[in-house]
């Protein structure tokens, strides 16, 4: 019932918010079909030699029904004394009528229609991604009243109310899990190709999928604040932000009309004042005229940057715009935050290390059972590996929680410790020598019965998985890689040992941790990682910021320059492989634009290339190349 309310939803929305901009691009698409009938009219008539008023009349048809869109905004731009490439192609396809080759200017003018037309299927193509976004979050949803449902907007649904959420449908609002069980298709919002578990207690998001139970959701964001909206409008604004090189393309094409009008009139002259005719010369400079439109050169680098940024949408990494992409391109060190970036974050039995001829199981089992009713980090740690090793706990009695040290009680009426050397040292527990027993780095956890110190647990931080492909990807890229941490030395030695990572730096403070970032800028471009809150400062003071996980922090989204939505590190290589793979596509772009223009312009100054070819090739073909060539990076990868 969902399903359908929904479909039906959106083809009414559908049907009541877009006829105006329909009926526009059918009447474009009507005056392009008119444009080319009557030009291949005329063209058979010419070879037929009919009468020349005939030819005359079929042409201008041809002309203006193309050059309703290109000629007024050509008068415009003369007027503002800001010549672009509408005024260069009325005035060729305007002054070919008048010196008597009407098939040319109707040609030029219908083709350089069809290039604006096929500019304008490639932003629709960017458009339709970001639409796609949108239309994730279904517009309907089911909410749970009082003994029975309601099917409301999503945009009506208060926080606090309750979703209903079926199999196969999608999720309407951000909220968690209330009651059921089920596993969701984040891949929309997260570009995770695996289903997501989700039970009482995970968060979920608009727009993802429900697999196949039944869930109920309570909603903890309004429809215009769900991550994926926050989603839409930063790949919308991303569009604003132009590179350094797509700005300099743009302040050059303000001066490279005058100059080529200047240039055409002088080639006009010069041919006349060398021997051609009035009508030779002037159509050498209208050909060159033609040539000169500098739209493939003008739209290569947004359209590539737009798709690029449209294509990491789509893969689940959000970059803020083009400016981000060219600095990504230039990465030269890669800096990470260690815990909740590198590592999970999480405390994790790694080893345990035995005294007085204690087994492994005995060890845990005394640790986990007098530190199970604890919330704290380490008690959770000692718990899970526990469970995890299928070992019972014990009963205990006289518990008693020692602040800063540790916890005390009693296990089959003898007296156990659980805590830090401090805790051993008061209660006057001789700890064996270190010298004795390796026992690995990272947070020891003292086990002792009565007098007798019998094991250490040793718990560490989690790697997270990918983390070792990510650094060791980067490093084969050439890229230098570095951890920042605030843990001690030993224990960021050991992690970065771990990982294959090149360089550790620890202890350090937040704002130490900018100072490094500020030092590294210095020697390359730098890339830093990290949660995306605590290390904001580090993440705003480098060349470009990377927050991962955003899902899970709104702040995210608003921090960093590039946001990967779920914590997968392999997508860093791949994200700085697109943008150099978008940087190699504007190169390859601007070179073509700018060879074929030279080559054609000169030929053209030769008296060697007509009309028809300016256009084919120098015009609509290069613009329909470098528009395909953009194209590409919409691709996922």
């Amino acid at each position: 019932m969902l399903l359908e309310t929904e479909g039906s939803t959106c083809a009414t929305c559908a049907a009541s918010a877009g006829p105006e901009a329909e009926t526009s691009t059918r009447y474009k698409y009507a005056m392009a079909g008119l444009s080319a009938s009557t030009l291949v009219i005329g063209l058979v008539i010419d070879i037929l030699a009919f009468d020349v008023l005939w030819i005359y009349a079929v042409f201008i048809v041809s002309m203006l029904s193309a050059g309703q869109f290109i000629i007024p905004r050509g008068v415009r731009g003369l007027l503002k004394f800001q010549l672009d490439m509408h005024f260069l192609m009325s005035s060729a396809s305007i002054g070919a009528m008048i010196i008597g080759a009407p098939a040319e200017g109707a040609a030029v003018m219908f083709l350089f229609y069809i290039s604006m037309l096929l500019e304008e299927r490639a932003e629709d193509q960017v458009r339709k991604e970001i639409q796609s976004l949108v239309e994730l979050e279904p517009p309907t949803v089911t909410i749970k009243m009082k003994g029975s449902e309601a099917c409301m907007p999503s945009t009506e649904v208060q926080v606090g109310d309750i979703l209903i959420v079926r199999p196969g449908s999608r999720i309407g609002l951000d909220g968690i899990v209330v009651a059921g069980s089920t596993s969701v298709n984040q891949a929309p919002i997260t570009g995770e190709s695996v289903p997501v578990v989700k039970e009482v207690g995970d968060h979920v998001y608009a727009g993802t999928i429900n697999n196949e139970g039944y869930i109920e959701v309570e909603v903890t964001h309004h429809s215009h604040d769900t991550v994926l909206s926050k989603i839409v409008t930063l790949v919308d604004e991303a569009k604003m932000k132009r590179a350094p090189t797509e700005k300099l393309i743009h302040r050059f094409s303000r001066v490279y009309t005058p100059i080529m009008v200047t240039l055409t009139i002088l080639l006009t002259l010069f041919s006349y004042l060398f021997g051609a005719t009035l009508i030779e010369s002037i159509y050498r400079g209208l050909t060159l005229l033609v040539i000169s439109c500098p739209c493939a050169f003008v739209v290569s680098i947004p359209v590539s940057m737009v798709s690029s940024i449209a294509g990491s949408a789509r893969d689940g990494i959000l970059v803020k715009g083009g400016i981000y992409i060219e600095e990504l391109a230039k990465t030269e060190i890669a800096a990470f935050d260690k815990t909740g970036t590198l590592t999970e974050g999480e405390l994790s039995v790694s080893d345990v290390c035995l005294h007085n001829d204690r087994t492994r199981a005995e060890i845990l089992s005394a640790a986990a059972s007098l530190e199970q009713k604890s919330e704290h980090p380490i008690a959770r740690a000692l718990v899970t590996a526990l469970e995890r090793e299928s070992i019972s706990l014990t009963e205990t009695s006289g518990f008693t929680a020692i602040p800063g040290k540790g916890v005390g009680g009693q296990i089959s009426n003898q007296q156990f410790f659980v805590g830090n050397r401090r805790l051993l040292e008061d209660e006057q527990i001789p700890l064996d020598s270190l010298t004795e027993h390796s026992c690995g780095i990272g947070t020891m956890v003292y086990v002792a019965q009565e007098k007798k110190h019998l094991g250490t647990i040793i718990l560490s931080d989690t790697l997270r998985p990918g983390a070792r492909d990510a650094v060791m990807e980067l490093r084969r890229m050439g890229i230098e890689t570095i951890m920042l941490t605030g843990d001690s030395e030993n224990v960021a030695a050991d992690i970065a040992k771990e990982i294959g990572i090149d360089k550790c730096r620890a202890n350090l403070l937040p704002n130490e941790k900018v100072d490094t970032i500020n030092e590294l800028k210095n020697k390359g471009s730098t890339l830093m990682v990290g949660d995306g809150i605590n290390d904001t400062p580090a993440l705003a003071a480098a060349s470009v910021g990377v927050a991962m996980g955003a899902v899970a922090s709104d702040a995210a989204l608003e921090i960093a320059d590039v946001a990967l939505m779920d914590q997968d590190l392999t997508k860093i290589p791949s994200l700085i492989r697109k943008a150099k793979k978008t940087m190699s596509v504007v190169r390859q772009n601007i070179a073509l634009s700018i060879s074929l223009k030279l080559l054609t312009g000169v030929l053209a100054a030769l008296g060697l290339v007509n009309l028809w070819v300016a256009i084919l090739v120098g015009d609509m073909g290069l613009t329909f190349a470098v528009i395909a060539n953009a194209l590409r990076l919409v691709r996922r990868e």
